[in-house]
């Protein structure tokens, strides 16, 4: 492999102070900035690209976008929680939450996140190991004004003593609410297994312990650690707008060329992840979920300088094949796992490690030496015929296409993805890198595959275990570990299921047609009349210029809910076929043709997306298999343990998660909590979901959308196949859409049991009906409430680490949501901290002027009028639609329409109505201290049911 890739001198200019801001001229921006490109976009860019190298050595990549209805911005700072010093876990994670409260010239904690959301934004960030990301979004004209406070963080953050220990609580409420999350709790253990003392072993949130501040030291490291590693040839930025390029350039040279280059250099982790001399080992975790879980993880040099031809990916491709003769389909044959899936997990630049992880069933993982020897048969077979051009070439053709027709991404997922990728890519390369698959490289791929060996792996398994006193335990996690040693002889050969595996056969759903239907795009979806049972609404829609399409179909069945029993049948019968489809299908989805098949309240809903070309063809694979599925009683049995499995773990969600799911259950119609459906579960057989299958196609209501590339005569061909595949033998019938319960007006409360030791407390306040008048005036009081809310109980208050108010709807039902999770406050404080918020803020909502009402509102509409960038977006809008039986397709204009006629007299009308005097409310108090058979012991009081269709504005 060629020497590691470097982008730019790592410090170009050092010494810059950080300072005030320059003036806004052309001659300044210009002398700030020593070098412009223009990165590659591939065919069919709508975006104008730019990419400037700031005279501090700051990178910056701008984009144009005309199509963009939110700005955004990202910052990526090439450091991480593997910079921590030794007695600091968790440093670069604080410095990360203190970045955020305040600066020189907007010095109250609250601003940025107040100015964001005030303006239809978002914002929030991330530190991993190697990388700390800041991204935020907002409408377009505020753009400017957000770069401002946005830059300033990077230029003159105060760290403000006064709010040190207020954060500390913060990380530590953070570090509490996942301390029960088995992915972190693997990770604990995995990095034991590191040697000692390697910078990226270490504990990456942070706690009050690890970030004590006894004689108040902690700001002065905060500050010693920022001037260490904030460094402006360090970082990238990413800013999308629909200004043109030479706005956007002028709103970031001057506010960005200040930032200090300090003439850092980037961590570098060259000490080996995994010790070879050590190898292969087994690691034993204990897991708090019924989860099985193993995962072979092997170290591998890097390939990050390689990234135009990704060898990494070309191997991940086969291992992780699920068609025919694949390693997961004959796994999953035999019912060892149920999941499987390979790729690189870390890559320094100067090593790596790839993982090989599957997800077991009870017998895989009692058998899982089979399953490693059978993966190593697997492995060998690549080695000696898996070697081939034309499975390169495969790849590359989709790569091509989907270079060709790539999809947008929200504009604040795109930047944070870009500014992180600009550490490891050529600027000019940035934007179509994911896609690049220039060269077939047989000799890069035959060298990973010499590190892919028996005496070169970490087998790792997660699982629940009996007994494990003397297991060693993690440090801050607590979690039970045993590390033993493996002989590599052990892991290779005897398995008699080797003749089954076979390497990927020609992928028989690559598009070859993409060329677009000719015709005017439809506003809004049609319905196609006819005499049969099917309710058939089309779309010709083309807007995205991609030979992309959408079928959906809804399956409505009397038998699908009406009782737990059936609920789980229902969704058993949806996985199994899922099951059953998936070695057949695989190859579809990895050429751009997606399906989806899921259980709902009303029954079984059908998606395939992607690539017209061969959609019907998959159609009628998943159709009859829909209709008419095998149901092998042994992977019946397996699919119905991991049914059991997954609603026995649901007692493990965080409080908060079951608070909210609570709330669903009391209130929606035919759903049942999972505690009930897990006794359901507990005897059902085979022989009951054949019986369930038979009732369920008894009789059908189904609906069904096609939308996309589609012509009015392929849409109505498909009717007619679906109707003869589907519908034969079957009765029509009318399956009505679930209902809301309406609270009655009180304010009631539901104990619920956890087992996390966090409070998990919510405050839901229902709308009285309704109508589209109601839902605006509660999204708007969401909108009003939530910064203050979260301001007041998670920044100055110290609740807990989530905390939210957010508009909460169910159906169409409005209603609000006051959500906390405490690792340290009782049930009681919270809800008198909750309730004192509520009726201060009356007098803060009485006293709002015009002009700032008009700006809320304008943030209600701009999340509402938020732009589709996919079209399946489109199509699930459109659904939804179907679904609530509003045949105009309007709902979203309906409610923009009534947010702007929102005035201030019914605002507080609504406020002093809804929230503090006669309020349906419903507030749960989520702790491990409730019994769970008191659970059911309580009842609430309701007032009717919400009508199933929105009656109108006032």
């Amino acid at each position: 492999m060629t020497a590691r890739f470097r982008l730019r001198p790592t410090a170009r200019l050092a010494g810059l102070a950080l300072g005030a801001l320059v003036g806004l001229t052309a001659q300044s921006a210009a002398a700030d900035v020593s070098q412009r490109t223009s990165p590659q976009t591939g065919p069919g860019a709508t975006a104008d690209y730019r990419y400037l190298t700031l005279e501090n050595g700051l990178g910056a990549l701008l984009i144009s976008d005309p199509r963009a209805d939110k700005a955004a911005a990202a910052l990526d700072v090439h450091v991480g929680a593997g910079a921590d010093p030794e007695d600091r876990a968790g440093l670069a994670h604080f410095t990360e939450h203190m970045l955020f409260l305040g600066t020189e010239t907007y010095p109250d904690p609250g601003e940025y996140k107040s100015f964001i959301n005030s303006h239809g934004g978002s914002h929030n960030a991330f530190t991993s190991s190697l990388d700390t990301n800041y991204f935020f979004n907002v409408e377009p004209e505020f753009l400017e004004p957000a770069l401002d406070r946005f830059s300033e963080q990077f230029r003159v953050p105060t760290f403000a003593a006064e709010l040190i220990e207020r954060e500390r609580n913060a990380v530590n409420s953070e570090f509490s609410a996942h301390q029960r999350n088995d992915g972190r709790r693997f990770w604990s253990a995995l990095k034991q297994t590191f040697p000692e003392g390697h910078p990226l072993a270490g504990f990456t949130v942070g706690n009050l312990d690890t970030l004590s501040n006894e004689d108040g030291e902690l700001r002065a490291e905060t500050v010693e650690f920022y001037e260490q590693h904030y460094s402006a040839n360090l970082m990238e930025l990413v800013v999308i707008g629909p200004q043109p390029l030479d706005e956007l350039e002028s709103m970031v040279v001057p506010r960005f060329s200040p930032v200090a280059n300090r003439g850092h250099d980037a961590p570098r982790y060259t000490q080996p992840f995994l010790a070879g001399s050590q190898m292969p080992r087994l690691l034993e975790v204990d897991a708090i979920r019924d989860t099985r879980q193993l995962q072979l993880t092997f170290p591998i040099p890097s390939t990050e300088e390689d990234y135009r031809n990704k060898p990494l990916s070309y191997l991940s491709h086969l291992i992780g094949h699920e068609g025919q003769g694949s390693l997961h389909a004959v796994l999953k044959e035999a019912g060892l796992v149920d999941k499987l899936s390979a790729g690189q997990s870390m890559d320094t630049g100067d090593q790596a490690m790839m993982n090989i992880s599957m997800s077991l069933t009870p017998d895989g993982r009692d058998q899982w030496r089979e399953v490693v020897r059978l993966t190593f048969d697997y492995l060998d077979l690549i080695r000696e015929n898996g070697i081939r051009q034309v499975y390169f070439e495969e790849q590359q053709k989709l790569n091509d296409i989907e270079l060709r027709f790539r999809e947008r991404d929200k504009p604040i997922h795109e930047a944070s993805s870009l500014a992180s990728r600009l550490h490891r890519v050529a600027p000019d390369d940035v934007v179509i890198a994911p896609w690049l698959y220039e060269t077939y490289e047989p000799s890069v791929y035959r060298e990973l595959m010499s590190h892919l060996q028996p005496d070169n792996v970490l087998v790792s398994l997660l699982a629940p275990v009996e007994e494990t006193d003397d297991w060693q335990t993690t440090p801050y996690y607590n979690t039970p570990y045993r590390l033993t040693d493996l002989e590599a002889e052990q892991l290779v050969g005897g398995s008699e299921r080797s003749a089954q595996l076979a390497l990927p056969e020609p992928n028989p759903f690559i598009p070859e047609d993409l060329s677009l239907v000719s015709g005017e795009d439809m506003p809004r979806p049609r319905a196609m009349g006819g005499n049969g049972p099917l309710e058939l609404w089309y779309a010709r829609d083309t807007r995205f210029e991609a030979p992309r399409a959408n079928v959906y179909l809804s399956l409505r069945s009397p038998a699908a809910t009406g009782s737990a029993r059936n609920a789980v049948l229902t969704r058993l019968l949806a996985e199994t076929v899922r099951d059953e489809l998936n070695a057949l299908a695989y190859p579809a989805r990895i050429a751009g043709l997606d399906y989806q098949v899921y259980s709902h309240l009303r029954g079984i809903t059908v998606k395939l997306s992607g690539y017209s070309d061969k959609l019907p063809r998959l159609m009628g694979d998943v159709l009859e298999r829909v209709r008419h599925p095998e149901l092998d009683p042994e992977s019946i049995r397996t699919r119905l343990q991991q049914i059991r499995d997954d609603l026995a773990n649901a007692a493990e969600r965080p409080p908060y998660k079951i608070a909210s799911g609570a709330i669903h259950e009391q209130l929606l119609a035919n759903v049942y909590s999972h505690a009930t459906r897990l006794e359901a579960a507990g005897d059902l057989s085979p022989e009951d979901l054949e019986a369930h299958t038979a009732s369920f196609y008894s009789a059908l209501d189904p609906v069904m959308l096609v939308h996309g590339n589609m012509t009015r005569a392929a849409a109505l061909n498909i009717r007619s196949r679906v109707t003869s595949l589907i519908m034969e033998d079957v009765e029509p019938t009318d399956v009505p859409r679930a209902h809301v319960r309406k609270l009655a007006a009180e304010e009631q409360s539901l104990d619920v049991s956890v087992r996390h030791s966090d409070q998990g407390y919510l405050r839901y306040i229902q709308g009285a009906d309704s109508d589209y008048a109601t839902q605006a005036r509660f999204r708007l009081l969401a909108q009003l409430l939530s910064s203050p809310f979260y301001e007041r109980l998670r920044t100055n208050q110290q609740m807990g680490y989530i905390v939210q108010g957010t508009y909460y709807p169910m159906l169409e039902a409005p209603g609000i949501g006051f959500i906390v999770q405490s690792p340290r406050h009782s049930f009681k404080r919270i809800d008198e901290s909750v309730t004192t918020f509520l009726k201060e803020q009356e007098k803060r909502l009485a006293n709002l002027d015009p002009e700032r009402l008009e700006r809320q509102k304008q943030a209600v509409v701009s999340r509402l009028a938020q732009d589709d960038t996919r079209l399946s977006q489109v199509a699930n809008r459109y659904w939804q639609e179907i679904d609530r039986g509003n045949h105009d397709f309007d709902n979203r204009e309906q409610l923009i329409k009534a947010v702007k006629a929102i005035d201030h007299e019914a605002l507080m009308a609504t406020y002093r109505n809804a929230v503090l005097e006669d309020p349906r409310a419903l507030v749960i108090n989520a702790h491990r201290d409730v019994p769970r058979e008191a659970e059911s012991l309580q009842g609430l009081d309701y007032d009717g049911s919400f009508p199933r269709t929105v009656t109108g504005t006032e």
